[in-house]
C-alpha cells in the first residue's frame, strides 16, 4: 500500500462524523499526566510520492480511574488515498484503538477491547464479506473483532520491521486494524481527541480516554498486562505499548473509605482518653 496526500468526499464526511465523543477531552486535563512511552522505528514509514505517514510512538497514563492512550502520528484525521492489495484508488481511515487485557494479538488471550477512532461501517467490503455493524467515533466496543492491513505484502516485504504482526508462517499483513465486530460498553465511559501537534517531529496525536473499570482494570499492581495497538487501515507502520500499571493509587471502594474514616476518628478518639 503506498498512502497518499489525495483525500476524497468519503474523507470529508468521516471527519464531520468522528467530531463526536462519547467523554470530551480537554487539553487542560492532559497536563501533568505521567506518561510512560514506547517508541516505534523510524524506518517503517507507509509514504509516496514524498509524503511521509510516519508513526512515531505511543504512550500511555493513568489518573483519576481513566486510562489515557496517546499515538504520534503523521496520519491526518482525513485519512488518505492509496492502492492496497485489492484496488488502486482505495481510501484509507484511521486505525482504531486495540487494547488486549491480558493478552496479546500475536499469542492470543485476553479480553481483547476496540475504541473507534472514527465513525465507520462497512470500510473494507473488498477484502471482508457480510454487513459490518456501524462503530461510533469515541465509543468502547467489547468482545472487539478487527479487520485486518488491507495491504497484505507489508510484512512479507518488511520481515524486519516491528513490531511483529504475529502471524507466524507466510508474514502477510495481520495487523488488528479497524473495527468490524464488537458489542458497545453501555455509558458514557470513552472518549478521542484528534489534535494538531506544535514543535514536535509528528503532525497529529490521537488522545484515547477510558474507564478503567470498562476494562475490568484498577491501576494497581496487580492488573494484568494490557496491551494496546494502532495502525492506520492499510496496515502500514503499527505502534504497540503495554501499560504499566501501579503508577496511580488506588481508589477504595465507598464501603471501604467509609471503614477507613471510622477507623481513623476511633483512633484518634482513644488518643485523646489516654
Amino acid at each position: 500500500m503506498k498512502c497518499t496526500r489525495n483525500v476524497s468526499m468519503l474523507a470529508a464526511f468521516l471527519v464531520c462524523l468522528s467530531g463526536a465523543s462519547a467523554l470530551s477531552i480537554n487539553n487542560s486535563e492532559l497536563q501533568g499526566l505521567s506518561w510512560s512511552f514506547t517508541s516505534d522505528p523510524s524506518n517503517d514509514a507507509a509514504s509516496s510520492s514524498g509524503t511521509s505517514y510516519e508513526t512515531f510512538g505511543m504512550g500511555s497514563a493513568i489518573k483519576n480511574g481513566f486510562l489515557y492512550v496517546v499515538v504520534q502520528t503523521n496520519f491526518p484525521e482525513a485519512g488518505g488515498v492509496g492502492s492496497d492489495s485489492y484496488t488502486s484508488v482505495t481510501h484509507f481511515s484511521p486505525g482504531d484503538l486495540y487494547v488486549n487485557v491480558g493478552g496479546s494479538f500475536q499469542n492470543g488471550g485476553g479480553s481483547i477491547y476496540g475504541l473507534a477512532t472514527t465513525t465507520h461501517a462497512n470500510v473494507v467490503q473488498q477484502a471482508y464479506s457480510g454487513n459490518w455493524s456501524t462503530f461510533q467515533s469515541g465509543k468502547l466496543y467489547q468482545n472487539a473483532v478487527f479487520a485486518t492491513g488491507t495491504f497484505e505484502q507489508y510484512q512479507l516485504a518488511h520481515p524486519n520491521y516491528k513490531p511483529d504482526d504475529g502471524d507466524g508462517n507466510n508474514r502477510v499483513n495481520s495487523y488488528p486494524t479497524l473495527l468490524r465486530g464488537g458489542n458497545q460498553v453501555a455509558g458514557d465511559i470513552s472518549g478521542v481527541l484528534y489534535r494538531a501537534a506544535s514543535n514536535s517531529n509528528w503532525a497529529y496525536e490521537i488522545i484515547y480516554k477510558i474507564s478503567l473499570g470498562a476494562l475490568g482494570l484498577t491501576g494497581g499492581s496487580k492488573d494484568p498486562l494490557t496491551q494496546l495497538f494502532w495502525v492506520m487501515e492499510c496496515g502500514n507502520d503499527g505502534v504497540e505499548h503495554f501499560v504499566k500499571s501501579g503508577t496511580d493509587p488506588v481508589v477504595p471502594e465507598p464501603t471501604t473509605l467509609a471503614l477507613m474514616v471510622a477507623g481513623i476518628g476511633a483512633l484518634a478518639a482513644k488518643r485523646r482518653r489516654a
